[in-house]
């Protein structure tokens, strides 16, 4: 098998990099290059994307954010604040032989793992998209592994026999006043319900409202997704969901709602309604991200989805190990 040879992309070459992101199966709306330059050129983020090549063809790679902390680390991520992953991807195999599609992917992580080790970080954390399912490469060589959970839930299936008793009862609730949804792609609204709901936590947004107005703009120039609103007969919006598409499904990026709104009826009506919108435009499956938070994971549960595992690798430096731990020790 020839040699994978490793580099940095240069930004003329992004375009083949968001082809790759397109063939390969577990390539997200988050490896594109629209979405890393956002979080490039809004937070002003060392954004690096290392391609592996084959004979010249790119056959995978890996996008990271590199920060240096006051001089003494050196850090990489392949994620970033609101991206819960984008890892490593590889080219999808025309081999219809299991142990060659294992081997070619062994050969491209094996690469990319060799060459991200040579680069001087001190810490590397990839997190990868829910499908890819072996990590080997990078556990066989001694980096930590984590497991993760996000919801799927079946767009081919009867949304109605599937849901749970409370949901029921949260639906006819609002049902009773009148609460309607509809798409409203308006950056306002959405912000105004994020910022209601991280204040009343006493927590800042995680992201400033320059980051949305780049998806916002994205939404309109290149229909990545949309926004789905609860609102009152008044009209006043209560709730809503950022949905962002992807191949065969969509992903339930970010929702926010108005604590002063005190019923919980809302949320379970934009998932119910957008359920029943995704499956009449012939979405398999919905990507809900909610399975690493408890209280998040039991409500999504009364729409019985299926519990679906992704994985993350880490490499920690001595020095990092070591400034890692004295910092839990003075804080």
């Amino acid at each position: 098998m020839t040699d994978i040879e490793v580099r940095e992309l240069v930004p003329s070459e992004y375009r083949e990099w968001d082809l790759l992101v397109e063939e390969a199966q577990p390539g997200t709306l988050f490896h594109t290059s629209d979405w890393l330059e956002t979080y490039r050129n809004v937070l002003s983020k060392d954004l690096r994307i290392y391609g592996c090549f084959r004979n010249d063809e790119l056959v995978g790679g890996c996008p990271l954010f590199v920060r240096n902390f006051k001089g003494i680390l050196k850090m990489a991520s392949s994620t970033s604040n609101m991206t819960d992953y984008c890892g490593p991807l590889v080219k999808e195999s025309s081999s219809a032989k299991t142990s060659k599609r294992v081997q070619e992917t062994h050969e491209i992580f094996d690469a990319l793992r060799k060459f991200l080790c040579r680069q001087g970080f001190d810490s590397i954390h990839l997190r990868f998209s829910p499908g890819i399912e072996d990590i080997r490469s990078f556990t066989w060589n001694d980096w930590g592994s984590k497991v993760h959970y996000t919801h799927h839930l079946d767009l081919k299936e009867d949304v109605d026999n599937k849901i749970s008793r409370t949901i029921r009862k949260d639906l006819k609730s609002v049902f009773k006043v009148g609460l309607e949804t509809k798409i409203w792609n308006d950056l306002e609204t959405y912000y105004s319900l994020l910022s209601k709901t991280y204040e009343r936590q006493n927590l800042k947004t995680p992201l400033p409202k320059r980051f949305f107005e780049k998806v916002f703009d994205l939404i309109q120039k290149k229909d990545i997704g949309y926004m789905l609103v609860s609102e009152t007969p008044e009209g006043e919006a209560v709730a809503a969901h950022l949905t962002l598409y992807g191949k065969e499904s969509t992903i339930g990026w970010s929702s926010a709602r108005n604590p002063a709104f005190n019923l919980r009826g809302s949320n379970a009506l934009l998932y119910y309604n957008e359920f029943l919108d995704l499956q009449s435009r012939n979405f398999e499956y919905m990507n809900v991200m909610a399975g690493n938070v408890p209280k998040y994971a039991d409500y999504i549960m009364g729409f019985s989805p299926k519990l679906v595992p992704y994985y993350s690798v880490t490499l920690e430096s001595k020095k990092y190990s070591i400034l890692k731990a004295l910092y839990k020790v003075v804080t």
